[in-house]
């Protein structure tokens, strides 16, 4: 048996490896269709958001996800999003397919969960793959203020972080801001600089933030500096620099070199996975309740901008793409 499983999956890893043979066999096993697993709900269609296996942060799973449930609900269909069947940055090897990653973090967008469509008559399952086909919050969200306005609304509707969470994000806020006003930074770390991933927004240094954050933190009258960054390096300049102004919540930062990528080292400390999310989205929480922001441009970012009210004022940086 235990053969057989070897060769079975050696042949899977052989075919992976043939783009004309893999490529058409990945998107109709991701394709949306639809299927039937008893008779109950027969009135209502259940759209369930998936996502292939991938290794990505989770606000590439919310963006990506805000936009399927926006398209579900459109169509009249009931969303329900599935981050338990496939692996994910967020699940340990033994929860994939018994525990939904999605529902550590936020409440199901009409409060139905896998558990309550498993013997439904009607549900169509999403296609797994994004493409230029799928509409979904991205980098327009910066320059378009049409887009950003409406994506903000499918936020307020849909992403609701679950209680438990909130209430302790609520008693952090509390703690570090207090009545002060301050300026939300996002700094991506070298990870990102050193892969340049092709089409990407180029990232702000060090150097590049502290100069424009002074100007803001002048010109709004901000008392502290709330900075949201995972890489060491940039963390120890910018306390260099602003001292005891700095507020951060406690959380493992990195420093990377070479090929590295932060949600790499993340999923290789397995017992941090659900903490490393949740420490993540508090950051972004907690940037979207400041005065102002200042950030590179990247998916924490438009988090940020779309759970935000709105900002006395926002600077992203558009210092063009990655060739």
């Amino acid at each position: 048996m235990g053969a057989d499983n070897g060769f079975k999956l050696e042949f899977k890893r052989y075919i992976q490896n043939i783009p004309f043979i893999n490529e058409p066999y990945t998107k109709w096993k991701w394709r949306e269709r639809k299927v039937s697993y008893g008779e109950a709900n027969q009135n209502k269609t259940f759209f369930v958001v998936r996502r292939a296996s991938c290794k990505i942060g989770l606000f590439s799973h919310v963006m990506t996800n805000m936009g399927l449930v926006d398209y579900a609900v459109r169509k009249g269909y009931i969303p329900v999003i599935d981050m338990q069947n496939t692996g994910n940055t967020y699940l340990e090897s033994e929860q994939v397919g018994n525990v939904n990653a999605w529902e550590f973090y936020f409440k199901q967008p009409m409060g139905y969960g896998l558990k309550d469509i498993a013997d439904s008559k009607n549900i169509i399952l999403s296609d797994g793959l994004i493409t230029e086909k799928n509409d979904y919050p991205d980098i327009r969200v910066v320059k378009e203020e049409d887009k950003l306005l409406r994506w903000r609304k499918v936020f307020q509707n849909y992403l609701k972080i679950e209680d438990k969470l909130l209430h302790e994000f609520q008693l952090e806020k509390e703690k570090l801001f207090g009545n002060n006003r301050v300026l939300g930074v996002l700094a991506r770390g070298t990870d990102y600089v050193n892969l340049r991933p092709h089409n990407h927004p180029v990232q702000p240094t060090a150097a590049q933030i502290i100069d424009k954050a002074k100007k803001i933190m002048d010109r709004y009258s901000c008392t502290y500096i709330f900075l949201a960054t995972e890489d060491k390096g940039i963390y120890e300049v910018m306390k260099n620099q602003f001292g005891d102004r700095l507020l951060t919540v406690e959380t493992t930062r990195y420093i990377t070199s070479g090929n590295e990528n932060i949600n790499d080292m993340h999923s290789e400390r397995n017992a941090d996975r659900y903490l490393k999310g949740k420490e993540y989205l508090m950051s972004v929480w907690l940037l979207s309740k400041c005065n102002c922001l200042v950030a590179g441009n990247v998916g924490g970012t438009h988090g940020a901008l779309l759970m935000s009210p709105g900002y006395e004022y926002s600077y992203v940086f558009d210092l063009g793409l990655y060739p």
